[in-house]
């Protein structure tokens, strides 16, 4: 049976490169293509299959339901089992299995006998993800396959394997009119796009960063190394993190100016290694954190130092019946200031992650009042931190 693979991507099929990267716009056929060549995998030796991406719903939010329906399509049934959790071959032995980076990373350190991994929507996954997906897959001869739409330049992907090239690295850019299944209604909605929506166009379906995402939140950020003033009242807030980074932050406000001059930014799995870490840290000796409050027992484990006085986040700000009401409230606290400083040289996360915080978009690329999930640590911290002067802004602004 004749397996349908654009002409460009062939080279997939026979590649010895550890990374195979598809990237560019949307329906250029790249999710397609990998899904049969694991598939066919599948059917030609025993092996693991790894399907990943940054969050994972459900087992029908991945790869899983696009690999169901390419393997009815053609009619494969007879050689897979297919359950809830995972797809297995019954000709070779072979199985896929489907994690969640952010929420799974603890599976993911486990897993054993790797030998392929397909990082679908590659442009969400964090450095730290990677720094545990890559090694994780190591047994001799395994390769990943890297699926993504561009999206900002500094998206870890793309600084990765685009714009920092890797040897061990074959990388093909797909675009729409390299497809040569693309469905004509299809070829009509890019073509409505391309005429009436140009700068859309280009970053969905050529696959164009976007050098200013429009989802962005916050567009008043100047980052540069600044004379920190002590002066002013200090805000200090914390985010709790195990496998992700444990963040603190250190803030102030001034002629309605927001200035973030200090930050603790470390993935410490062991409570007694992290209070070792903080009992160290001078800024915040005799400071009140306000951390998030989910972890209560972090709290009281800290304060029995005596070395500071952590308390939770009340997170009360914004309406309550609405899903994300706190971060979304917070986002517009933020957004009132005239700049937003980020010492450089101090806070090198922060200057990583608050360019990169965004509203929600949905299929439709419609701009959502949901702030987006993602590595977003110190932003947290700092959010909590300014809980009590954002209540004071809300009251004034929301509240008749």
């Amino acid at each position: 049976m004749q397996i349908n693979i654009p002409d460009k991507l062939i080279p997939l099929l026979t590649s010895k490169a550890r990374f195979n990267i598809a990237v560019g716009g949307r329906d250029s056929g790249k999710s397609h293509t990998i899904a049969r060549i694991l598939i066919l995998k599948a059917l030609n030796q025993k092996c693991i299959i790894l399907c990943t991406r940054h969050i994972q719903k459900s087992i029908k939010k991945s790869s899983y339901s696009l690999l169901v329906k390419i393997i009815k399509e053609y009619e494969f049934q007879k050689h897979f089992d297919i359950t809830e959790n995972e797809i297995r071959c019954l000709r070779t032995g072979s199985k896929f299995i489907f994690e969640g980076l952010y929420q799974n990373i603890d599976n993911i350190r486990s897993l054993e006998d790797v030998l392929y991994c397909w990082v679908e929507e590659a442009n969400k996954v964090s450095y730290d993800a990677w720094d545990v997906l890559i090694p994780t897959v190591r047994i001799p001869g395994n390769q990943f396959f890297i699926t993504f739409n561009p999206d900002q330049l500094d998206d870890p992907v793309y600084n990765m394997f685009i714009t920092h090239h890797r040897e061990n690295a074959l990388v093909i850019f797909m675009n729409y009119y390299d497809n040569p299944f693309l469905s004509n209604e299809s070829k009509d909605e890019i073509e409505y796009c391309k005429l009436n929506f140009p700068d859309k166009y280009k970053w969905i379906y050529l696959g164009e960063c976007r050098t200013t995402s429009e989802a962005r939140i916050l567009h008043n950020i100047v980052i540069h190394d600044f004379d920190i003033d002590m002066s002013r009242q200090p805000y200090y807030g914390g985010d709790w993190g195990g496998n992700d980074p444990n963040t603190l932050i250190q803030s102030y406000i001034y002629d309605n100016e927001l200035f973030i001059c200090r930050e603790f930014y470390e993935s410490v799995n062991d409570p007694l290694a992290l209070r070792d870490k903080y009992v160290v840290i001078d800024w915040i000796h005799g400071r009140n954190i306000i951390a998030d409050s989910s972890r209560p027992e972090m709290i009281r484990f800290m304060n029995s130092t005596g070395r500071f006085v952590f308390s939770g986040s009340k997170k009360s700000i914004g309406q309550p019946i609405k899903e994300g009401a706190f971060k979304f409230a917070m986002a517009q606290y933020l957004r009132s200031f005239k700049k937003i400083h980020i010492h450089e040289t101090n806070c090198p996360n922060a200057c990583r992650e608050f360019p990169r915080w965004s509203y929600k978009v949905d299929k439709n690329e419609k701009i959502l009042d949901v702030v987006a999930d993602f590595d977003d640590h110190s932003v947290d911290a700092l959010i909590y931190s300014h809980e009590t002067p954002a209540k004071m802004w809300y009251r004034t602004n929301f509240k008749r």
